[in-house]
């Protein structure tokens, strides 16, 4: 087995700080910076490692002084596409050309950690592993973007939610997740846009990812998995509504939401592909649904979420936890496998990293976070990529489910045009 000595020394210190403080002082080198509304905003910068996979004891860290309770010793981040890779039966994903990595994990040389519960900001310098100088593709300057190109027109896209509806009837899927994509020519700063966006719609995965050749900006509402206390968790996301102005309104849609037959059936039936993903991977005893039909609200809409968790197995490594659970069930449908190739077959252009996933992971394997990518957008030279999509059912309306899209790519488009 390969192994990594790192030597790391942590310092800490009381401060106040919020994203905007994180973002005044975005290094030039490769950066990985997730800023969500939870307890923690983490900086990587500079990497100095990069794996595709990994296994308890690959890297072995000596540890200096007062690190934080949570230790993000690597961001990791997968396409959509290298779900395709990991079961022989699926058809091949569409070429892409594009600099994307299909699955990375990312040590960082320099770390700051930030404690928004304590206001203490945890710093560490790493040192053991050689790494060349880089700068990101971040860009510099006036933002401005205009529309490119979109997948699918109003009239393509209810095409094929009617046509999933076909293989519903058949009975060769039950749900299956739709998705367009628009692409947009853009010119200055990545980082302008990716906090007017934490601005119009903050959620608790946003994330801003540079590289030398691509840059992510995410603004994800929804848990892929996060692993501690010996436990791993889903959390996943599906039932739509969008908000509205007057407050009246907006309570009723949220009740409706939460009364939909339609959308409670949506989530029940990824709940089960999901316990079936958990059962695969984690030890006895069963995985259970700790909570189902949760009301979570965002800027432009309400979701149904739940969650599903199961106990972790004793010893596992990274590629053997995406083999089983990845890509996320709420951005396929069921039957998983089945759906994964109708959506090949019916998207014209690769996902890439949006329905992919992207988070944090301690080197023992013993914590970690990881968001699937919606909401999310990735740019490569001038053109930036963003993907909308839903979850198709047999009593899905083809018109609805468009004008589903368009809420949810709301925020994004708002952000892209200002």
């Amino acid at each position: 087995m390969r192994s990594w000595d790192i030597s790391e020394t942590w310092q800490a210190r009381a401060c106040v700080l919020d994203e905007a403080a994180f973002f005044e002082d975005l290094p030039a080198t490769p950066f990985a910076f997730l800023y969500g509304e939870g307890r923690w905003l983490i900086l990587g910068e500079d990497p100095l490692l990069e794996l595709e996979d990994l296994a308890p004891g690959e890297l072995r860290f000596h540890r200096r002084g007062e690190a934080p309770e949570v230790l993000p010793d690597l961001v990791a981040l997968a396409a959509y596409e290298h779900g395709y890779a990991l079961d022989p039966a699926l058809p091949a994903p569409p070429p892409h050309g594009d600099p994307v990595p299909d699955v990375r994990l990312t040590l960082h040389r320099r770390m700051r950690v930030y404690d928004r519960a304590r206001g203490v900001l945890h710093t560490a310098v790493r040192e053991g592993v050689p790494a060349g100088p880089a700068r990101h593709s971040l860009g510099r300057g006036a933002w401005r973007a205009r529309k490119t190109g979109d997948t699918e027109d109003a009239a393509s896209h209810m095409a094929k939610v009617a046509r999933i509806r076909e293989e519903i009837a058949r009975g060769n899927v039950y749900q299956a997740n739709l998705t367009r994509q628009e692409t947009w020519a853009f010119e200055g700063a990545l980082d302008r846009l990716a906090r007017r966006l934490h601005a119009a719609n903050p959620a608790p995965y946003s994330a801003l990812v540079a590289d030398p050749l691509w840059t992510l900006v995410s603004s994800s509402p929804e848990c892929f998995l996060r692993i501690g206390g010996g436990r791993l968790l889903t959390r996943p996301i599906k039932g739509t509504a969008p908000r509205h102005g007057d407050p009246a309104r907006d309570l009723a849609a949220a009740r409706d939401l939460l009364a939909s037959a339609k959308d409670r059936s949506e989530l029940a039936m990824i709940v089960d592909l999901l316990r079936n993903d958990l059962g695969r991977f984690c030890a006895p005893p069963p995985v259970r649904v700790d909570a189902f039909a949760l009301l979570e609200s965002y800027a432009n809409v309400h979701h149904l979420a739940a969650d599903v968790s199961g106990t972790l197995p004793p010893s596992w490594t990274f590629g053997e936890l995406l083999a089983s659970l990845f890509p996320g069930g709420s951005i396929t449908g069921c039957p998983k496998m089945a759906a994964m190739a109708l959506i090949r077959e019916l998207e014209p252009a690769p996902r890439r990293l949006y329905t992919g996933t992207l988070g944090w992971l301690r080197s023992d394997l013993g914590q970690g976070e990881f968001a699937i990518l919606i909401r999310s957008a990735w740019a490569a030279g001038s053109e930036l990529r963003f993907g909308v999509g839903g979850g198709v059912v047999w009593d899905s309306d083809p018109a609805a489910e468009y004008e589903e899209t368009v809420h949810k790519g709301r925020s994004l488009v708002q952000c892209l045009r200002s």
